[in-house]
């Protein structure tokens, strides 16, 4: 509804007309709203989504964007759209309204466009358990089932794969329950929507914390995640995220930066970099975040000319790609996102 009350705000007319649910097809729009301004107007027809899609999942949008074409303009409303995303999907032939205000409309004769912000919306009041132990139980559960051939995880090995208590792991397990995000089954175990969870991560997580230091490099910088993971060792780990380590999952583009995640010093000299003045001059990042949980339990591991790369959790990787931004690295972090969910 915010969506609609933002467009009414820009003194734009909204005529919103939802169909009985009776009468609903499964081809008909959630909605169809008769946009006004001056002596112009048209009609869309409205899907609603409790998220905006990744690039990537445009093109399996299409037969959905042509059902809807019998019946209006197709109109697109969301929570949010990030600017990476805006221009792709009006390439892709939808209008779009996000409940931060913030919409590009378009049909013949009328052309509306708001951006208000390029922040990303609120998280709810009652979000995700944070505290000792609990996003590395909530990397765990996402990961869950992609691996393993079990769909269910138990709480045990999720205690021990977050290094924190039973009760510990039960309290972020009761409140994720709460939040319908897992479902509690038998014998202790416990099966997680894993699409839901995954997505309000992304959308909760903070910053993974502590320090960074910035460096510059002329060698490929796969080859310095090459050297990043020689220098990796279970007591001092040094792991990769974005560009490189979601290049070597769902090769994408050529990587232009680097972002590695330490845990105690890194020899710099032995990765080939020397210091850089700032961010805007480094193509190599050094982390060491407060956050442990960027470290995945077990090991995530690619080999490059035979030598083993350590990278950061998957979560983390898809986090950071957004974080960095981008319309590259938000098609890169769909594409990650769609490998983690579906892998077997």
């Amino acid at each position: 509804m915010d969506a609609y009350d933002w467009l009414r705000k820009a003194g734009i007319t909204v005529e919103r007309r939802v169909p009985p649910v009776g009468e609903r097809l499964s081809t008909g729009p959630d909605a169809t709203v008769i946009i006004s301004i001056d002596s112009s107007s048209a009609l869309f027809a409205v899907e609603e989504r409790q998220r905006a899609p990744y690039p990537n999942e445009l093109a399996r949008l299409e037969p959905r964007r042509n059902d809807l074409t019998c019946q209006g303009k197709p109109l697109l409303v969301v929570p949010f759209v990030p600017e990476s995303l805006a221009s792709a999907l009006i390439e892709s032939g939808w209008s779009w309204a996000d409940s931060e205000g913030n919409f590009d409309l378009r049909a013949p004769g009328l052309l509306l466009k708001q951006r208000r912000t390029a922040v990303a919306p609120r998280t709810p009041a009652r979000g995700l358990p944070r505290g000792s132990g609990s996003f590395a139980i909530i990397r765990a559960l996402i990961r869950f089932g992609a691996a393993e051939e079990e769909e269910e995880a138990p709480a045990t090995a999720l205690a021990a794969q977050a290094k924190v208590s039973q009760p510990r792991a039960s309290q972020v397990l009761a409140r994720l329950h709460e939040l319908k995000l897992v479902e509690r089954r038998s014998h202790g175990r416990w099966r997680p929507n894993r699409e839901a969870l995954l997505d309000r991560f992304l959308a909760e997580y903070g910053r993974p914390g502590g320090t960074e230091r910035y460096f510059y490099s002329l060698d490929s910088l796969t080859e310095v995640a090459v050297r990043a993971g020689r220098l990796h060792n279970h007591r001092y780990p040094v792991v990769v995220s974005a560009d490189v380590g979601p290049d070597l999952i769902v090769a994408w583009r050529r990587p232009t930066t680097l972002l590695l995640y330490a845990e105690g010093d890194v020899a710099t000299s032995r990765l080939g970099v020397v210091a850089a003045q700032g961010s805007g001059d480094a193509n190599v990042i050094v982390r060491h975040p407060d956050d442990r949980s960027v470290f995945p339990t077990p090991d995530f591991v690619a080999e490059v000319s035979g030598t083993d790369v350590y990278m950061a959790d998957p979560t983390q990787m898809i986090w950071d790609l957004q974080d960095l931004g981008g319309e590259d690295r938000l098609e890169a972090a769909g594409r990650l996102r769609e490998w983690l969910l579906t892998r077997h």
